[in-house]
Formats: C-alpha cells, sequence, structure tokens
C-alpha cells in the first residue's frame, strides 16, 4: 500500500487474519509476539488546521522512511474528521511484527515524541500511547481516498479472555457480515496490554468504503444482526450479554492521512 495499505500488509506478515487470530486467545499469550502502539495527539490552540498540513506532509513522509527502515512494519495515521475540544485530532496506530521491536521505537521517542517532528512539535502534542493486541481483523477492500473511518473506544467490564471470545463470537461476525455486504472495507480490533487507568481498553478501528456506505451503516447492521440471530446461535447469545461485557466510550469519524 500506500501507507494505509501498510495495515493489512502486516495481516499477511504476521498471521494475524481472523482465521489465524481463532487459534490463539490473543497475541500476548505469544512470547515477542505482535504488537500495535497507539497514540493520540491534539492540536495546539489554533493549530489543528497547520498540525494537518505538516503531518500530510513532512509528517507522513518521516513515518514512511521509518516504516521503510524497519523500525515498525505497518502504520496509518488518521486524523479525526471534525473538530472538537473533547476527542483527539490524530490517531497513530504503528503496528510491530513483534513486542521487542519497540525497543527501536523507544529510541526514536527520545529525539521525536510520539512521533512527531520538531515542525508537528510546535503544532501538537502527544496526548495518551498504549501497547495493544490484535485480536481480530479482516480486510476485504483496498483503501482509497473515498475511504471513511470510525474509530471506537471501549471499556470492558469482564476478564480480558472473555472479551476476547466476544469479540471473535459477537463482533467479528457482524464485521464480516457488513464487509459481505459492500459497505465496510476493513475492521481492526485491539485491546489494551495494560488496562488499568487508561483512556481505552478496546479499540476498534472501522474503515467504510465511502460516505454513502457509512450513512448505510445502521440499517447495514439491523438487518446483519437480524441475520445472525437466527443463523448464527453463538453469536446470539453473545448479543443477550453484550451491556454485561463492554460500555462504549466513544465513536469518532476520521480520514487517513496515508
Amino acid at each position: 500500500m500506500k501507507v494505509a495499505h501498510g495495515i493489512r500488509t502486516v495481516v499477511a506478515v504476521v498471521g494475524l487474519s481472523l482465521v489465524g487470530a481463532s487459534n490463539q486467545a490473543h497475541a500476548q499469550e505469544q512470547i515477542d509476539g505482535p504488537t500495535a502502539l497507539i497514540i493520540t495527539y491534539h492540536a495546539r490552540p489554533g493549530a489543528r488546521a497547520s498540525f494537518r498540513k505538516v503531518m500530510q506532509s513532512e509528517g507522513i513522509g518521516q513515518l514512511e522512511k521509518w516504516k521503510n527502515e524497519g523500525i515498525f512494519a505497518a502504520y496509518n495515521a488518521l486524523f479525526t474528521t471534525y473538530a472538537a475540544d473533547n476527542t483527539p485530532d490524530m490517531f497513530l496506530v504503528l503496528r510491530f511484527k513483534h513486542f521487542t521491536d519497540l525497543g527501536r521505537w523507544q529510541k526514536i521517542e527520545e529525539a521525536y515524541p510520539g512521533g512527531l517532528t520538531e515542525k508537528a512539535q510546535t503544532t501538537a502534542v502527544a496526548e495518551t500511547s498504549g501497547t495493544a493486541d490484535v485480536v481480530g481483523e479482516g480486510s476485504g477492500a483496498v483503501t482509497t481516498k473515498d475511504s471513511q473511518f470510525f474509530v471506537l473506544e471501549y471499556d470492558v467490564t469482564v476478564d480480558m479472555p472473555k472479551y476476547v471470545s466476544y469479540v471473535r463470537g459477537y463482533v467479528a461476525p457482524q464485521f464480516e457480515g457488513w464487509m459481505k455486504a459492500g459497505v465496510l472495507s476493513s475492521y481492526s480490533c485491539y485491546v489494551n496490554q495494560n488496562p488499568a487507568g487508561a483512556p481505552w481498553s478496546s479499540f476498534i478501528v472501522l474503515e467504510y468504503k465511502d460516505l454513502k456506505s457509512l450513512a448505510a451503516r445502521e440499517i447495514v447492521k439491523n438487518k446483519t444482526r437480524a441475520e445472525l440471530a437466527v443463523t448464527n446461535p453463538a453469536w446470539k447469545k453473545w448479543s443477550d450479554d453484550k451491556s454485561a461485557i463492554r460500555k462504549e466510550k466513544a465513536a469518532i469519524p476520521a480520514l487517513s492521512l496515508n
């Protein structure tokens, strides 16, 4: 891919497709397994437009350089669609083949806090960061200039192994249905490796094909749920229990800078 497609490229490299993931509880069970680092950023007052402009040019250029040097396997920079004080201005998802690969990124952080270039640091600050396991993902179409992203953040109210089972038994079948319906291009589901006190326990990135597909999300969601309730007894059981498993904190639209 240009950068956006690298998220899907790493799926083949590290075997973290939904099918491969179903054979493991989550990546953290592997010694030195695949890891994601998710960073949020907030623009300095009055600098949101400047931050976006810097990231679209030298920011993405620097991330591409680090990817080509093997610092990380893939990345996606998502700039929030609408300005709001109570939401981040940008999300950066970095994907590493091994947890120990974070060592090279830690060196990067010494000179580039949050991966921001010197110019970008004058327009924004890294607000939160967290390492995460990939517990489910899928891709049915490539990213285009029309792609619309949705970032979902949750607090998890059960032990993580149960939540991972919930993602695979309830969440992923729905997303697969949305891809089959032709509105969703890809999805990635992450769980925080250190959820205590973190801003999110579960982090999900949905990629819709375009605005028309995004507009149809509720209709497609309801249709898919109705079908699964009839055809998938395991999904139906998870559906009945879902309110006791997680609490939604945020649903944030975004666009890829890649």
